[in-house]
């Protein structure tokens, strides 16, 4: 009898311990919030993958000159990345003056990639190594041609060292690694003829066929120095001004046929 007596206690206590069970509006609330979390997330990820802004800084070349950072909102036409946008319509001008220095191409061959620019100094990026393919082919650095101004303010360099960098590229999200600091992949000096375009072979080390991203993959650099005449800078000429830089038979980045007015 005494054992009968304790059953509905404890039975009570057992049911005491149970939640409130939620309420069907209750329940539609939590769904609601949760669907609508969900909802905001994924727009605002749609967002993002339209929006391609960050694509823009990939349409020029990066490039930079021996007084580009210092004069570039001064100097008017002092764009480097128009040397290389394969666009005659834009025009590079930088200043130049009377450097006994710049009268000859340094003795010693610079082989590390940060430029000194106490000589009229262009350096601008090429692109890849490789064009889209299965399986991906090296592209055309074959030749330079030199496009410039025909103007009476227009310096004529004598001589140019045409120095070409490469940069090993990585898959940064499978080899968590960055891209190496370029290196020094060709240098050569060329006489220059004083005509408004000059052309030059390039005798380089092709580039290996890839089986695919990153494998054998770089980002080419070139670097340009010029040796301008003693009288550059007190005769008139006044000024380096080229219409654009090309090197081999490629189309890394897209071109304009717009002036922008640069060009004198």
């Amino acid at each position: 009898m005494k054992h009968s007596s304790r059953e509905p206690q404890a039975r009570t206590q057992t049911n005491s311990g149970r939640g409130k069970a939620l309420s069907s509006r209750e329940k539609f609330i939590i769904m609601a919030l949760i669907l609508g979390g969900f909802l905001f997330v994924h727009v605002r990820l749609a967002s993002s993958a339209t929006n391609h802004d960050y694509l823009e800084a990939f349409q020029t070349p990066r490039a930079f000159s021996q007084y580009s950072l210092i004069l570039g909102d001064v100097y008017p036409g002092l764009k480097p990345e128009n040397a290389f946008d394969r666009n005659p319509n834009t025009c590079f001008r930088e200043p130049v003056t009377r450097n006994l220095e710049s009268a000859a191409l340094p003795n010693k061959i610079q082989e590390d990639s940060v430029p000194k620019y106490s000589r009229p100094t262009l350096s601008g990026e090429l692109g890849l190594s490789h064009q889209a393919g299965q399986p991906p082919q090296p592209e055309d650095f074959s030749f330079v041609q030199i496009q410039f101004c025909n103007t009476e303010k227009s310096v004529k360099p004598r001589a140019v060292r045409v120095q070409l960098f490469r940069q090993k590229l990585y898959d940064v999200d499978r080899q968590y690694r960055v891209p190496d600091a370029p290196e020094l992949w060709h240098s050569v000096d060329l006489n220059l003829s004083g005509q408004s375009t000059e052309r030059f072979p390039l005798e380089l080390e092709p580039f290996s066929v890839s089986s695919g991203f990153p494998d054998s993959f770089f980002n080419v650099w070139v670097r340009l120095i010029f040796s301008v005449p003693q009288s550059a800078g007190s005769d008139g000429a006044t000024e380096i001004c080229i219409q654009d830089i090309q090197v081999g038979n490629r189309a890394f980045f897209p071109a304009s046929e717009n002036g922008d007015g640069t060009c004198p």
